[in-house]
């Protein structure tokens, strides 16, 4: 098959299960609020294998893992009834752990962000232009807020 027809299809089964899910299609109680990330589509279209991750600890992504596989036929009827696919795909749902270990590898990089030059040459001094930025807006704050009313003229 085309490879981009089958990214196309990939985004659409993708956004058609997430949105059966918000808008209450499925009933399953253990099925809340998935985050869907990526699908592998076999070439004949009979296998798909979706990739998700939730805000959840290991005893809800077991309900929830449970939950999704226990709906897989409702969703693949669902997306072949919208897609009008010749055969409707078999989900198999699959906790997605490269996800969170991109997270993890994405949060080390900001954490170790280089320093510039001046920064590492004056390390003292980037600390106190800091602290007189500081107080230097808290200074005008209060000289604004005084000039903000005009001043009363003695006659």
């Amino acid at each position: 098959m085309n490879p981009i027809r089958m990214k196309k299809l990939e985004s659409e089964i993708i956004r058609l299960i997430s949105s059966a899910i918000l808008e209450g299609k499925v009933k399953d109680p253990r099925v809340f609020l998935p985050s869907f990330h990526r699908i592998e589509i076999s070439e004949d279209l009979r296998y798909a294998k979706v990739y998700f991750t939730a805000l959840c600890n290991n005893n809800e992504r077991k309900k929830l893992t449970q939950g999704l596989v226990s709906c897989a036929g409702f969703l693949s009827s669902l997306v072949g009834k919208n897609l009008h696919l010749h055969t409707n795909p078999k989900f198999s749902f699959v906790w997605d752990n490269n996800y969170i270990k991109s997270l993890e590898v994405n949060r080390l990089i900001d954490e170790s962000a280089p320093k510039t030059l001046f920064e590492e040459l004056h390390p003292d001094e980037t600390d106190e232009e800091s602290k007189e930025a500081e107080s230097d807006d808290s200074e005008t704050e209060t000289t604004d807020s005084q000039s903000d009313f005009p001043a009363k003229e003695n006659k």
